[in-house]
């Protein structure tokens, strides 16, 4: 297995060869933080991320990939086929699955009981659509995030500084030095307990940020049941991920 160095002119993506002749794409991003080469997938961009700790290793990690061509090729494989947020498509919402409904109009987005249940987003242009329907959902996540979030600080005795919901590529939540914390707006589409989780995980952060012993006995004494959530997301968390994502 090889790779075309010819792309290492332009140091942010590269060619692997799988032993069957198919060719992938690997992204090579430079990271200072990291300690050494490493190769994921990134569900949410459908595509392989190879990192470096400095750009003189970005060869190596362009080889480090392209020794596990095989895996990558597999994993990208294995990613759920993609959901896009368009009229007549089916996405969850809080783990119940509804079908996208367009409406003309202005009125706010609303869910109606059915077989199955309806997400309806009105909007003045069917163009309108994807946009209105991601603001809603990012409105949704957020509160039921700040909620869950005011309940686990109170338990912790901590405070963060300020709550934000968006687009996360690589992760469901984060919490900064500085106590922001941030939180993929594709919380909302999985069952409450797990939006509860994830909330607990990154308050636990304002104490310990990192994730030894006293990190996750924080997670625990703030949801006792945690690993139901935990276990969740790690079954299921790829096809959150391909919600908003067409293959």
């Amino acid at each position: 297995m090889r790779f075309d160095s010819r792309a290492l002119q332009q140091p942010t993506q590269t060619e692997i060869e799988t032993i069957d002749g198919r060719r992938v794409a690997v992204k090579l991003v430079v990271n200072p933080r990291a300690r050494h080469v490493s190769v994921r997938i990134d569900p949410t961009r459908r595509e392989a991320i190879a990192t470096a700790p400095s750009q003189r290793h970005l060869k190596h990690a362009a080889q480090f990939a392209a020794d596990r061509a095989g895996w990558i090729a597999h994993e990208l494989a294995r990613l759920p086929q993609g959901v896009l947020l368009a009229p007549g498509a089916r996405a969850p919402l809080r783990g119940v699955l509804h079908e996208l409904v367009y409406e003309q109009g202005r009125s706010p987005p609303r869910s109606e009981v059915g077989d199955p249940p309806r997400l309806i987003a009105p909007a003045p242009d069917p163009a309108l659509f994807e946009p209105r329907l991601l603001r809603f959902f990012k409105e949704q996540a957020r509160d039921d995030l700040m909620a869950s979030v005011a309940r686990h600080a109170n338990t912790l005795g901590v405070r963060p500084t300020r709550l934000q919901v968006k687009e996360l590529r690589s992760r469901w939540g984060s919490c900064s030095v500085d106590g922001v914390l941030s939180f993929s707006w594709r919380v909302v589409l999985a069952p409450p307990f797990v939006l509860d989780y994830l909330a607990a995980h990154e308050v636990a952060h304002l104490k310990e940020m990192n994730h030894s012993r006293r990190f996750w006995a924080l997670v625990k004494r703030a949801m006792p049941d945690f690993a139901r959530g935990r276990a969740w997301l790690h079954e299921h968390g790829a096809r959150l991920h391909a919600v908003g994502m067409a293959r």
